[in-house]
């Protein structure tokens, strides 16, 4: 081989190589790495399990596997509970399509799910937000639909979610009339 016939061939390979690298790392930049494992329709993983490590007394009494089971049911729903938070967004989403504000309802509805998933997914004995607490915010949620009310009651729920984390509001006060009056049924 001449020097130049070498010269052509190390342009290629090297061509070849810068090509190869790029379209790796634009793959890593686009695809958002998930655990095998964990349902892709979730929040990431991470998020959950760092959220589980800086709370010591719920780490003391339940593990990462229940833990992370629990934000699972969360989202995905259960058989006692079968519209979990993912039913329940995308029910209101769909109902808003057409609307100009629901893509503001969509973030805070996720932002919604991390702070309720996080904290509901730990041991009783730890948790602030109970299964109670949830039944009652998706019911509002739904029924916020009929009303035409979504974006003021998301933002209603989201202060309660708040001020129940930082313990500003005791856990009584979430109770379905706080949202909407229940009709009473007449014998």
């Amino acid at each position: 081989m001449t020097i130049n016939t070498l010269s052509q061939y190390y342009k290629h390979a090297l061509s070849y190589l810068l090509i190869v690298v790029i379209v790796a790392i634009s793959g890593c930049a686009t695809n958002k790495p998930q655990d095998p494992n964990w349902p892709n329709e979730l929040p990431p993983r991470a998020y959950f399990l760092d959220q589980y490590q800086q709370d010591l007394t719920n780490r003391n009494i339940q593990n990462e596997e229940e833990y992370l089971t629990w934000v699972v049911r969360f989202y995905k729903g259960t058989d006692l509970y079968p519209n979990g938070w993912n039913n329940i967004t995308q029910d209101i989403l769909l109902n808003l399509k057409n609307s100009p504000t629901a893509e503001n309802i969509k973030i805070k509805l996720e932002r919604l799910g991390l702070l309720i998933s996080e904290e509901w997914a730990k041991n009783n004995k730890t948790r602030i937000i109970s299964s109670y607490h949830v039944s009652v915010w998706g019911n509002a949620l739904l029924k916020s639909l009929e009303q035409n009310e979504t974006l003021v009651l998301v933002d209603r729920v989201a202060s309660d979610v708040d001020d129940l984390l930082a313990r500003k509001i005791p856990t009584e006060i979430i109770v379905a009339d706080r949202y909407y009056v229940q009709d009473e049924d007449i014998l």
